[in-house]
């Protein structure tokens, strides 16, 4: 089954109230669409801002595995889950990439966790607060 492109609203509370969602609840799948829509948002800020060089793009194979964000040329790659406990599950896209690019430097899952932790395979978990502060420090790129 083909997928459309990603699309993300520059506000989603209009999308919120034109939709009649009505308040967001951590945990639900409207919180998950709107955290990565916030990333998306945050990252696209900073390249403009920041790094006007910097491409920013999505990766997706034919198979469904999928990677929310690539900075520049496969530099970084940047997974958002709302999850406040990142499992097995959530590391898939980004274990695929590196199996098919084993040239990215540096991957990393946005997330609600309270602390900053490396898995053993090198993915850095970024509790949300640690992702803005190294991204805007410049230490995330």
């Amino acid at each position: 089954m083909a997928q459309a492109p990603k699309f993300y609203f520059h506000d989603v509370g209009v999308v919120n109230r034109l939709t009649g969602r009505g308040r967001v609840r951590p945990g639900s799948r409207d919180y998950a669409k709107a955290f990565e829509n916030w990333v998306f948002h945050e990252l696209r800020t900073w390249t403009a801002c920041r790094a006007p060089d910097v491409a920013l793009s999505t990766w997706r194979l034919s198979s469904g595995a999928e990677v929310d964000f690539i900075l520049g040329d496969m530099e970084t790659a940047i997974e958002a889950k709302s999850s406040r406990n990142i499992t097995s599950d959530h590391l898939k896209g980004l274990r695929t990439l590196l199996a098919d690019h084993p040239g990215v430097a540096r991957r990393f899952v946005v997330c609600r966790e309270p602390r900053p932790r490396q898995t053993a395979d090198g993915i850095t978990i970024l509790p949300v607060g640690d992702f803005v502060e190294r991204l805007w420090s410049g230490a995330l790129a």
